[in-house]
């Protein structure tokens, strides 16, 4: 599945170019016939791409929500805006929530803590919009949501590669055989060759190519071969 690396946006609520290319913050819409939905986030089009990857992965726990629904069946007829920026998380938090209570439809599965403060947010339909392309921040590929909670438990082999242990994903699991494992360097150095572990890893693609990636915390759990 291939995701665009650049995004169209929209800017509302007097929103300026340079305002927004120097933004460390970013409350966002996503809004299409079947409703709004309104996040938070310091780089918009990876936020976007993880909630298109999980739309299309059946393992993600997020898969059937009404959001991912919604990209699974208008994804090409989104439109994107950006209805605010901070310089803060906190304040970015609170304009989110104040902004999901002003234009969330449908969408968004969960209140956040109500704000009070008016934000001056006006209606999106209200106004004439001034368009920006954002690019996702970094050179990596396409992103997926990173939350341990989404990642599955695998068993893993280990290989030697041109002189590098590596791990690969072994057969009859969720994943394909063979799958290439990114993990952390200091947990394979432990291990020996041929030796298989469990590990918590969600899938990932860069150039076409997709592998599998474990938190850099993660621990390799060594098991017995059956």
């Amino acid at each position: 599945m291939s995701i665009p690396s650049k995004v169209r946006f929209e800017l509302v609520n007097g929103l300026t170019e340079r305002e927004v290319k120097s933004a460390a913050y970013f409350i966002y819409a996503h809004k299409c016939t079947a409703g709004t939905y309104v996040g938070m986030s310091q780089d918009p089009v990876k936020r976007w791409q993880e909630h298109v990857s999980d739309a299309f992965n059946s393992h993600s726990h997020n898969a059937d929500d009404k959001f991912r629904e919604a990209i699974r069946g208008f994804r090409d007829t989104f439109k994107h805006y950006i209805l605010a920026i901070a310089t803060f998380e906190k304040a970015a938090r609170n304009k989110e929530a104040a902004a999901i209570e002003f234009y969330s439809e449908n969408l968004n599965m969960k209140a956040e803590a109500v704000s009070h403060r008016d934000y001056g947010f006006k209606s999106i339909d209200s106004q004439i919009s001034l368009p920006i392309v954002l690019e996702k921040k970094g050179k990596s590929g396409t992103s997926f949501s990173r939350q341990d909670s989404e990642r599955i438990a695998v068993v893993a082999e280990v290989f030697e590669e041109f002189g590098r242990k590596r791990l690969k994903c072994i057969g009859g699991q969720p994943f394909e055989k063979g799958l290439l494992i990114e993990c952390s360097r200091e947990e394979r150095a432990k291990l020996q060759v041929g030796d298989r572990v469990k590990v918590k890893v969600q899938i990932s693609e860069k150039r076409g190519k997709k592998y599998l990636v474990a938190a850099r915390s993660a621990t390799l759990t060594k098991v017995e071969k059956s």
